[in-house]
């Protein structure tokens, strides 16, 4: 009987129950529609003719379901989703199979499972590529590749254009590539480099070779790619100690196929080599918060709360390039963002700054200039001081979402979204999002001040503390927020940052941390949005157009729906 898998029905009540059940066990042949393959120590990975896969494993001696759900899922808390996999089955027997859902497993378990369903599948540079097994009702669709492997099965529209594929259908041996950007983190993590760095090392140190290609230039082929650097300063600097490191008088004429090696230490840790023990540490992050997922579906954002905040404000106009104030545009774009959530979803709305009144978007290209913006907190704070600006918004943040607990919303029904546009190396354009690294966050958080004293938002909870498993599953829950918004802007043909355009922290002045509004903000799933880069011309000229503006709008507002699981599309929204 050991090892048999059963039905699956209810938990028995009784000794005579018990009998019953494990007879049938033992007697009941396996179901002709499930392809299962055996993993070794009591597991066993299946798919069946639903096309859902799931884990099979034997309960330890000794083993209650929360114990089995915690060494699997790497979360008790899972132990409801495993019991409801399993009809309801509270209590395990020893020698019998129970099913937990591929979603729920840890990493290292889903590609274990994975990779024995699957065994002609492999990574390659450009992502995970899946040979197609036909199982019993035909071959799955692309919906089913783009769930597993994704967490999504919407982003099978990402997948088919990747392959270029017109019908969804798929046939049995038919090789899918899905991109690196679309996979689980689980599956980025053991892809091949996705660069052409060789490794070796100079009289100075360990260092990584980069053969530079026609038409590069070291700044952005180079420093920008691998080092991680974006602000103008900062790749100056990086640009010209790698010029030195490598005997370049003239950066601006290097001869096409020219070795340039990079130091280690300025290498950001995914171009490391598989095993140093800084990309060993990244990688064991990545997978860490990939085990986490948004659980809520919420149709037309029904029940959820969206709190946008616009970067900067008052006499803090953030980024400041050619006479345009970065203060002024993100406000717009938080504007229209809120009127298209107001008028076609069920979302609740609260906007952490306000110029005026009720303010609302105009047609107006170029805007006026204005430092009347101030934060909403209770009384509200001119903004006059940044520092206490961005703390202040933080503080009213975490009292909305505790204001929605108390109203009986789960935390994952919240999401914050800040908006911005920053001045980085002209050479760049495009989108780029931060997201909540877990490494960069950490130990208890307070201000202190008759400026903050007098808010009540700060009188509520004065001093903000997380631990480690709740820094990991923000960072892994902001990280499919982000990648839903990417993919989002991508649809309406917005630029994107051409490197890594989720990034896990801020990199300045060789320090790197997480921008203050994430770092002590409590709501999960958060991120901060860098519309544009002003310092590049052509972002600074959309920018200052009111169509490009509503466009980044309605971006934002389709990748709130997909991250809940809306693939409806978005109505037209009368205004400017």
């Amino acid at each position: 009987m050991t090892g048999r898998s059963p039905s699956f029905g209810g938990s028995p009540r009784s000794v005579a129950g018990c009998l019953i059940f494990l007879i049938a066990v033992a007697v009941m042949p396996l179901g002709a529609s499930t392809t299962r393959v055996d993993l070794g120590g009591g597991a066993v990975a299946a798919l069946d003719d639903q096309r859902q896969i799931f884990l099979e494993a034997l309960p330890e001696k000794g083993e209650g379901l929360n114990s089995f759900s915690r060494r699997l899922c790497a979360d008790a808390a899972a132990a409801e989703v495993v019991a409801s996999a399993n009809d309801g089955v509270r209590q395990l027997l020893a020698g019998v199979r129970y099913r937990v859902p591929f979603s729920s497993l840890r990493p290292e378990m889903q590609l274990r499972v994975v990779r024995g369903l699957f065994p002609q599948d492999r990574g390659s540079a450009e992502g995970w590529r899946h040979r197609v097994v036909p199982i019993s009702g035909g071959s799955p669709t692309l919906w089913h590749v783009a769930r597993w492997f994704t967490g999504a099965g919407e982003n099978f529209v990402a997948i088919r254009e990747a392959n270029d594929l017109r019908d969804p259908d798929l046939a049995g041996g038919q090789e899918i590539l899905i991109p690196r950007e679309l996979l689980r983190p689980v599956f980025q993590v053991v892809l091949p480099a996705s660069h052409p760095l060789r490794y070796d090392r100079d009289d100075e140190g360990d260092v990584a070779l980069y053969d530079l290609q026609a038409g590069e230039a070291l700044y952005s082929a180079v420093v920008v790619r691998f080092t991680g650097r974006v602000y103008a300063e900062d790749v100056n600097a990086v640009a010209e100690e790698i010029a030195a490191r490598n005997g370049i008088r003239d950066v601006t004429d290097i001869p096409v196929g020219y070795s340039v090696r990079i130091p280690f230490e300025l290498l950001q840790p995914e171009f490391l080599p598989a095993g140093d023990p800084r990309r060993r540490e990244y990688e064991e992050g990545l997978v860490a918060s990939g085990r986490f997922s948004n659980p809520v579906r919420a149709a037309r954002l029904e029940g959820i709360t969206v709190i946008l905040d616009p970067g900067h404000g008052g006499a803090d106009v953030g980024a400041s390039v050619g006479g345009v104030w970065e203060s002024l545009y993100v406000y717009d774009i938080v504007l229209r963002i809120r009127r298209i959530l107001e008028s076609t979803t069920a979302a609740e709305v609260v906007v952490t700054t306000a110029d005026g009144g009720q303010p609302v978007p105009t047609d107006r290209d170029v805007l006026p200039y204005s430092k009347s913006h101030r934060v909403l907190t209770d009384p509200p704070y001119p903004i006059l001081d940044s520092t206490v600006g961005v703390h202040l918004r933080w503080y009213l943040s975490n009292s909305v979402y505790r204001r929605a607990a108390a109203r009986g919303r789960d935390g994952d029904q919240v999401v914050f979204l800040s908006v911005h546009a920053d001045s980085l190396h002209p050479s760049l354009r495009g989108a780029m999002i931060y997201v909540p690294g877990a490494a960069y966050r950490g130990g208890t958080y307070g201000k202190s001040g008759s400026v903050y004293a007098s808010r009540r938002e700060f009188r509520e909870a004065p001093r903000v503390s997380f631990g480690r498993p709740e820094l990991e599953r923000s960072e892994g829950l902001s990280r499919e927020l982000a990648r839903r918004m990417i993919e989002s802007l991508r649809r309406r043909e917005l630029a994107i940052h051409p490197f890594k355009p989720v990034r896990e922290k801020v990199i300045r002045n060789r320090r790197s941390w997480v921008p203050a509004v994430l770092r002590y903000n409590a709501v999960p799933a958060q991120m901060l949005l860098e519309v544009c880069n002003l310092a590049n011309q052509e972002d600074r000229r959309l920018i200052q157009q009111h169509d490009f503006r509503g466009r980044v709008a309605r971006a934002v507002v389709e990748g709130l729906l997909d991250y809940y699981g809306d693939s409806e599309p978005l109505p037209a929204v009368a205004g400017p």
